[in-house]
């Protein structure tokens, strides 16, 4: 069965025993969702309510931002499930192939691939395990409320022993369900980009081995490479159909939060707090780096297939033999590529330019925060203890005192319109 496969290590399994595929398990799946649904709704309510430090703000807002990904990862899984899959038997079909075949190019360098595709899988599940722990470990070290602060309508979160029962349901829920979703997607994203790169490898290798230009099985051989060829492209379509939506949300949510937590450095002293954040921040940089990197080397792959057909001897072949090569090269000038929303290439060229635009977000953020103390100066607006929206409130108080007042009397009109601005009758 395509489970099974080396390839996918136990990625594939842990989604087909929780239920996100085959719907074997779904009384077990729906309770799982209800609950992951309901926090991140309380979560954005604890964000936008609830006072709090400009530094917790910003670390429940990454953290609603996992568990956003993660929850719309494993949707658009359940909702996809026969097209993945479909697209896993695919791939398991290459391998068949090459066994019944006996296809020694193709085989020895597939078989290679488990190794390197279990070592990630590995190393990505013991990573999450520990950024699990750390966030488990955050709110008892830091004073925090929960892992995910959550806001009840009515209900005291915090009191015992309402406080007990929604640590005991995220550590035994949200936790393994991120664990269980986000990082499972991760590893079979890497493992279906360095599938694709490797049978493009064997693509290249089967063209040095060509029948020469005498051969009268060189036009046949020819043929079969470009069968061969459009089976590579077709994957590369399936690919990019599976995946694209996930990469743009992906995209979104994590060039802002890289900058959110970069700028949330600077604004806290707290040694805990500080190592939690440069957790979250390698997190983020490890899993954009290597699906950006990956999905580079399938495109740049792709390429050389355009120099390893003009290389076959085929300037004194037959003119049919010149068309399949005049077809390939044609082929061949547009490399394949993945695209987050359809719209944007993952290539190392996008990931630079994905880290200038968090650094840009960065640099605006740190503007914010310049702007907020002179709003904490003019307004006497406290910005150390403050909600989104009260925050967004006394910016445009600022700006309006910063627009309007040089045209009046800045003494008592400033002194008056200052007071009506913060809810106050002037006297």
């Amino acid at each position: 069965m395509y489970y099974n496969l080396p390839l996918f290590h136990c990625n594939v399994k842990i989604w087909r025993y929780i239920g996100f595929i085959e719907y074997e398990n779904v009384y077990r799946i729906i309770p799982i969702m209800i609950i992951v649904l309901l926090t991140i709704i309380c979560e954005f309510l604890h964000c936008f309510v609830v006072r709090q430090d400009l530094g917790f703000l910003i670390l429940s807002l990454f953290m609603v931002a996992i568990l956003l990904n993660s929850f719309i990862r494993i949707v658009i899984v359940m909702k996809n499930h026969k097209k993945f899959i479909k697209f896993m038997k695919v791939i398991e079909s290459w391998y068949k192939e090459a066994e019944l075949t006996n296809d020694i190019a193709a085989w020895s360098i597939l078989n290679k691939l488990p190794k390197r595709t279990e070592a990630i899988s590995k190393f990505g599940l013991i990573f999450g395990s520990f950024g699990g722990v750390v966030t488990a470990i955050i709110p008892l070290l830091l004073s925090h409320p929960h892992p995910y602060s959550v806001y009840i309508i009515g209900l005291d979160a915090l009191k015992s022993p309402l406080y007990e029962i929604i640590y005991f349901v995220q550590m035994s829920v949200l936790m393994p369900f991120i664990i269980c979703t986000y990082i499972p997607f991760t590893n079979l994203f890497i493992t279906w980009l360095i599938f694709g790169i490797h049978i493009l490898q064997v693509l290249r290798k089967k063209f040095e081995q060509l029948p020469g230009s005498n051969d009268p099985d060189q036009l046949r051989s020819l043929k079969a490479l470009i069968k061969y060829h459009k089976r590579i492209i077709r994957y590369g379509e399936s690919l990019e159909d599976l995946v694209s939506h996930v990469c743009f949300v992906e995209l979104l949510l994590f060039t802002t939060m890289l900058s959110i937590l970069l700028i949330c450095l600077l604004l806290v002293d707290d040694i805990m707090f500080q190592v939690a954040t440069v957790v979250y921040i390698i997190c983020i940089l490890y899993v954009l780096f290597l699906s950006y990197w990956h999905a580079n080397e399938y495109s740049s792959e792709s390429v050389k297939i355009a120099d390893a057909v003009y290389s076959i001897d085929w300037t004194s072949s037959s003119i049919e033999v010149r068309k399949c090569v005049l077809i390939l090269l044609m082929r061949c000038q547009t490399s394949l590529k993945i695209s987050a929303g359809g719209m944007y290439p993952m290539t190392l060229e996008a990931f630079q330019v994905l880290l200038n635009a968090a650094y840009t977000y960065f640099n605006m953020a740190r503007g914010w925060r310049e702007l907020l103390s002179a709003v904490d100066a003019e307004t006497h607006v406290c910005v150390d203890k403050i909600s989104t929206i009260e925050c967004v409130k006394a910016v445009v108080r600022h700006n309006f005192l910063k627009m309007y007042l040089p045209y009046v009397r800045k003494n008592h009109t400033q002194f008056i319109v200052s007071k009506v601005l913060m809810g106050e009758a002037p006297h």
